[in-house]
């Protein structure tokens, strides 16, 4: 082992150019011209909501019919590789979500609740009690079992090409061969489908720096009184490139894993401080009722696309989730593979699902009843602070409107920015692994394209601050995730076939 851990490898040129050329190209259009840029991604975004909507509902709940068919069928027992799991239980739970959420958790979880209230679903009158009823409950559908099990069934699929196939390439083109034959998977479709994730994963992270960065510099304006600029932006992105580059500098199992286990132990500090300072008992009251309104209303909640009134709830939440958990399916899927070393199927099924989702319903949970409380006495006019100053004041105000909101920004200040470094940790070393000429499931990928990776996401971030663009691409990453649909399906489909064949089942 000790020897494929000093291989050198070096980059795969027609997954890595292409990629950087396709970002750039992007981003100099949408930037040339800006409002034409938003009327055309708007348009494009609109299109997929509203007419293929349907599909993203039907894909969340045929992976949850599939996520229970591995957790209870003949593949229960079987093990991705044939090692010892590498890390502990805890230390599993605490990698995946730190891989899997940045500091954007931190912006819907605070906010979401406010939205489902303000423009409520199934025509219910907005601020009314029938709206707030629904502020948590649909977080909690958004955020619940139904999308980590839809992780988890891509997680064993991904394990099983990287623990029992044992491929040596960490992207899409190198688990899709049973589907579509080893020409063309390693040929132009495969090229194809690999830099279409790349191109993904490199806009996806520009969205998490997009609800990350106004975040980290409102608490500067509201710690400090620097005001939010450019420059202050800058820094915020560099000091995050800085501390990426150490982790990803010091590997999986150390820098890493340190970072996420440091975000974990402070995200479960500032939970239970939200929750002891701000209204405890109407936030357990206000959990258990809005898991019973979530059950009530589950069969519509999945299958609501609102065709007749035509209200555009489902479009603008539901889908728009369900869009953005396929557009980063791959990418943490792959590093939740990578992470999920000898544990059983029925152990990926049960400890994903169960331990992702008590820790998202929890941060939900707390964070949105804090916020409907906020609202119901009135301590600060959320709507207002939206209208005037923008989200990211409103949220930082709802978090200072609590008791010690000295200590309470600067413990929320420094959980967003590390909450962010470790999502880039996971994405950098990610898209490290899937630019590699060569990478499996034993070995850490080049230092210098690690530490590449982690800069090149800076500077994109930067420029795309610069620029103007970043909002556009936001929404462009959503739209741009419906072909992932089908590339996703098509690596569960070779998964199922190539396992039949090798009796793996």
């Amino acid at each position: 082992m000790e020897e494929k851990e000093v291989k050198k490898v070096g980059i795969e040129p027609k997954i890595f150019f292409p990629s950087l050329i396709v970002v750039v190209i992007l981003g100099y259009l949408v930037v040339r011209d800006l409002d034409a840029a938003n009327a055309a991604i708007n348009s494009l975004f609109g299109y997929v909501t509203n007419s293929w909507g349907w599909l993203f509902e039907w894909y969340m709940v045929i992976f949850g019919i599939i996520w229970a068919w591995l957790a209870f069928g003949p593949m229960k027992n079987n093990t991705l590789g044939e090692e010892k799991p590498e890390f502990s239980t805890g230390s599993w739970i605490f990698l995946m979500f730190a891989s899997c959420t940045s500091a954007a958790v931190l912006y819907w979880g605070t906010i979401e609740a406010y939205y489902y209230i303000a423009y409520p679903p199934f025509a219910i009158e907005a601020f009314s009690p029938a709206a707030q009823e629904f502020g948590v409950a649909y977080s909690l559908f958004h955020w619940g079992p139904l999308p980590w099990a839809g992780y988890a069934v891509l997680t064993v699929a991904f394990g099983y090409f990287i623990y029992v196939k044992k491929i040596n390439v960490m992207r899409p083109s190198g688990c899709v061969e049973a589907a579509i034959g080893e020409k063309l998977s390693k040929g132009w479709l495969g090229t194809v489908i690999d830099n279409f994730y790349i191109v993904a994963l490199i806009l996806a992270m520009g969205t998490s720096l997009g609800l990350a960065t106004p975040l980290v510099t409102e608490c500067i304006e509201w710690l400090f009184g620097i005001e939010r600029t450019l420059q202050v932006d800058s820094a915020i992105i560099a000091c995050w490139v800085i501390f990426n580059a150490i982790c990803v500098a010091f590997g999986l199992t150390k820098g890493i894993k340190m970072a996420s286990d440091v975000r974990s132990y402070l995200s479960i500090i500032m939970l239970v401080w939200v929750l002891i300072i701000g209204g405890t008992t109407f936030t357990v009251n206000y959990f258990t009722d809005s898991v019973g309104i979530m059950l009530d209303s589950l069969s519509r909640m999945l299958f609501y696309t609102d065709a007749i009134r035509d209200g555009g709830f489902p479009q603008g939440w539901t889908v728009f989730y369900w869009a953005w958990w396929v557009t980063f399916g791959i990418q943490m899927c792959i590093f939740l593979a990578r992470i999920s070393r000898g544990r059983t199927v029925r152990e990926v099924c049960f400890v994903m699902v169960a331990g992702l989702t008590a820790t998202t319903w929890s941060m939900w949970t707390i964070l949105g009843s804090n916020t409907v409380n906020i609202m119901k006495q009135n301590l600060i006019n959320i709507p207002q602070i939206v209208k005037d100053e923008g989200v990211p004041r409103a949220i930082i105000e709802a978090w200072a409107a609590l008791p010690l909101s000295t200590i309470t920004i600067w413990g929320f200040f420094i959980l967003c920015f590390l909450a962010t470094v470790t999502l880039i940790n996971a994405c950098s070393y990610t898209l490290a692994m899937s630019t590699c000429k060569e990478a499996d499931g034993y070995t850490e990928p080049p230092l210098w394209v690690r530490l590449g990776w982690s800069v090149l996401v800076g500077i994109i971030g930067i420029t795309l601050l610069a620029l103007g663009g970043l909002k556009p691409l936001q929404t462009a990453i959503i739209a741009g995730g419906f072909p992932l649909i089908f590339v996703n399906v098509l690596v569960l489909y070779s998964f199922f076939k190539d396992a039949k064949k090798n009796k793996w089942y």
